[in-house]
């Protein structure tokens, strides 16, 4: 920090007056009398280094770049090499022919596109395998997407709460042989519905009537 001292000159000050007697200030009292301190800051020497909140917001950043540039597996790992492939039992024609009248797609135009497709399947025959190499001791199979806690059961529950409403429409009838029939639902019908209007929807009115063409006008 630098502090600097700078002295007005009292040629440039208005006249005192007031409570201040009139006299002259020697050149010795005026610096302790009047006086401005200036304060500066001196700017810091640049090293070419950014500063420490940006280089550690920077570091991150650059770590996961450079984790992100290079994949730590692939689904390639799942498919076969031309080496496991030629290890594998071989699909024969037929049985290809016979997948694709089961799942009734047509069948391959000529040998170029039969081979394609035998190779392929052989790779999707690899990657169901190692799906099943995977060890699912002690996993309880999935049954559903849904909530199966304890509170969700008891929310779903059938009580005869529940059904009350569905046992009020039922009605039991006969005298010797007595059975549960359900009441036939009844339409509500009101006199003057609130805010329907018949006659909004007549193309053609007179008054409070619709206009109906009862035939083609014989001709005169």
């Amino acid at each position: 920090m630098n502090v600097v001292r700078t002295s007005i000159p009292f040629a440039s000050l208005p006249p005192l007056t007031g409570a201040f007697p009139p006299r002259l200030l020697h050149a010795t009292e005026f610096p302790r009398c009047f006086s401005i301190s200036r304060t500066r800051q001196r700017k810091q020497p640049s090293t070419g280094e950014p500063p420490s909140s940006t280089a550690s917001t920077k570091e991150p950043i650059l770590n996961i770049r450079k984790h992100l540039s290079k994949p730590s597996w692939s689904v390639k790992s799942l498919l076969p090499t031309p080496a496991q492939t030629a290890a594998q039992p071989p699909v024969s024609s037929q049985q290809l022919r016979h997948l694709l009248r089961l799942s009734a797609l047509p069948p391959p135009r000529d040998a170029a596109e039969e081979a394609k497709m035998l190779e392929t399947l052989a790779s999707q025959l690899y990657f169901v395998q190692e799906i099943q190499k995977v060890d699912t001791t002690g996993v309880e199979p999935l049954r559903a997407l849904r909530d199966e806690s304890l509170e969700s059961e008891k929310a779903n529950q059938v009580t005869l709460a529940s059904l009350r409403e569905a046992l009020g429409q039922e009605e039991v009838v006969g005298e010797h042989y007595k059975r549960i029939r359900r009441k036939e639902d009844q339409a509500i019908v009101a006199d003057n519905p609130k805010g329907w209007k018949p006659l909004d929807h007549a193309e053609r009115k007179v008054g409070k009537f619709f206009v109906v063409d009862s035939g083609t006008t014989p001709p005169v």
